[in-house]
């Protein structure tokens, strides 16, 4: 409880009215008029595709939507794809660049064109901006100017910001702004430039922003004092087919094997980075009252992150030793989420939860606490359940209530599939991100 207050009086703090960077991006405003760089856009006869930019291609939701999105326009042989991504250094950050690749689309890191330089006069518009901004967004503002796209899809905080202002400054007609899910106050990533910066770029022309979930979009527009439904939503998209679908739920049964969980046992599971928002601890003290009720449940763990150590020292006390299997990254999440008679979500914040969505598809019942666009990808009572909030008894007695119960879970194997591919259908998706286009 106090540390909910204390967080949320940490927000009320962040949200405050930012006068030094409002200052220097008005100022930013007024050298690009004053340069006429804003107005230095080059023919649209010569701009052409989309350009998409994010941090990584590593395993979370937002990169694989990317992906999704990517696939999907380049199918229906829509304009040229490109992606431009931070970094591309490690295995991790190029976990979904094979699936980029399979579709011949081109991935490269932004600002390491060789052949391409800021103008001076736009080079020096950027020594406008704030200290912390002025670096980045010179390298964004690099590879945008090489590749000249038509629009920029952008994808995540800081990529969005950095990327918005260089989009601005290079001339880009139209800059799409996706947020994949609640305000950044709400999560340690947050840097102080980030309100005011975000506020700047809703009123220039040719934004657009979208988020995924309608909670996530309504957060923002208060967050950034906008007009509601300013920002528009655009639901995930996934592109699963009936074939693909039951190779998984044949591959589960190795899946159980390879970690160590003993056939027949039920499985509480979930797919999570090991960070704060993520509640990974709220997540274990439940599975330690469920197992006290049904001693022969186990537990599946597929992700990483920074609290591992921790996690792993909280599942080896008595209640639940030799009870929670730890699986780390794995290529193949989708079997592991198959594998598992219930999976459950306890984040404190959220936008559009893939792994919701992904274990309805399978036929796995999908419970969740009410955390931002979580309850949007679960059909309450049917497909899955929205926990009433983050008390681990309550949340534990429910859950229980859920694996004793054989008919709903049955039943709710089968309301997943079709709740799913009826919501979150790639099609849709790519429908609904091409009117956003124009």
């Amino acid at each position: 409880m106090v540390e909910r207050v204390e967080r949320g009086i940490l927000k009320l703090v962040l949200a405050m009215p930012d006068g030094r960077h409002r200052r220097a991006l008005r100022q930013f405003g007024i050298q690009l008029e004053r340069q006429g760089v804003s107005a230095a856009r080059r023919s649209i006869a010569q701009q052409h595709g989309v350009t998409m930019m994010i941090g990584t291609l590593g395993p979370g939701g937002a990169e694989r939507q990317l992906v999704v999105t990517a696939r999907g326009l380049r199918e229906g042989r829509k304009p040229s794809i490109r992606v431009a991504c931070v970094n591309l250094s490690s295995p991790v950050s190029r976990f979904f660049l094979p699936e980029l690749e399979s579709r011949d689309i081109a991935a490269s890191v932004i600002g390491t064109e060789v052949d391409s330089n800021l103008e001076p006069a736009r080079r020096a518009v950027v020594d406008a901006l704030p200290p912390e901004l002025r670096d980045d967004v010179a390298l964004y503002a690099k590879t945008l100017a090489a590749q000249n796209p038509e629009i920029a899809h952008l994808w995540l905080d800081e990529v969005n910001i950095k990327g918005g202002i260089a989009a601005v400054l290079t001339g880009v007609p139209k800059i799409i702004i996706s947020q994949r899910s609640l305000p950044p106050i709400n999560f340690v990533f947050h840097q102080p430039y980030m309100r005011e910066s975000y506020r700047w770029l809703a009123r220039q022309p040719g934004v657009k922003m979208i988020n995924n979930s309608a909670a996530g979009a309504r957060a923002y527009e208060a967050w950034l004092g906008l007009a509601k439904d300013s920002i528009g939503v655009v639901r995930n998209g996934y592109a699963f087919d009936e074939s693909e679908l039951a190779g998984y739920k044949a591959d589960c049964a190795k899946l159980r094997q390879r970690v160590g969980i003993e056939p027949g046992a039920q499985v509480v599971g979930t797919v999570m980075r090991f960070t704060e928002e993520k509640c990974p601890m709220l997540w274990l003290e439940i599975a330690a009252l469920i197992r006290r009720e049904l001693p022969d449940v186990r537990f599946l763990i597929v992700g990483d992150g920074p609290l591992r150590a921790v996690m792993e020292a909280r599942a080896a006390a008595d209640d639940l030793a030799g009870a929670v299997f730890f699986a780390g990254h794995l290529k193949e999440s989708m079997a592991a989420i198959a594998s598992m008679d219930l999976m459950l979500l306890t984040s404190r914040a959220e936008g559009l939860p893939n792994v919701l969505v992904e274990a309805q598809f399978l036929g796995v019942p999908a419970v969740t606490t009410p955390a931002g666009g979580a309850p949007e990808a679960v059909n309450h009572g049917k497909s899955g359940w929205v926990l009433q909030g983050w008390d681990a008894a309550s949340s534990a007695c429910q859950i229980v209530r859920l694996l004793r119960d054989g008919h709903w879970r049955e039943a709710a194997a089968k309301d997943g599939p079709e709740f799913a591919f009826k919501r979150f259908g790639v099609q849709r998706a790519i429908d609904e991100t091409l009117a956003v286009y124009g």
